[in-house]
């Protein structure tokens, strides 16, 4: 069974007075740490691990919503075809591609 804990949370002020302190403690523990301003959350501080990780994950979520669209535009079309299609779009970047790097319009 997966845990889920709360963050603990800062007042913005105490930021102010000791980041150093607060960045130290999520570097270390990999934990994040809310901040919070007329004890409302405004931010997290996160280390820079788990915000490689979200971006990995923003990534592969953006890549997995494109299958799904490409999917849905071919859905019910000759599988043949398609592939067909692909090739032939696929062929004429790689053109376009090599006629910039050569320097033709």
């Amino acid at each position: 069974m997966q845990s889920f804990s709360i963050p603990p949370t800062i007042a913005a002020r105490d930021i102010q007075r000791g980041y150093k302190k607060v960045f130290d403690s999520v570097k270390k523990t990999k934990r994040p740490v809310v901040v919070m301003a007329n004890n409302t959350p405004q931010a997290a501080i996160i280390s820079l691990e788990m915000l490689e990780e979200y971006n990995r994950l923003q990534a592969e979520q953006n890549a997995f919503a494109l299958i799904d669209e490409i999917r849905a535009k071919n859905r019910g079309k000759n599988a043949e075809s398609v592939y067909d299609e692909v090739t032939k779009l696929v062929e004429q970047v790689r053109q376009e591609r090599y006629e910039k790097t050569q320097g033709n319009p």
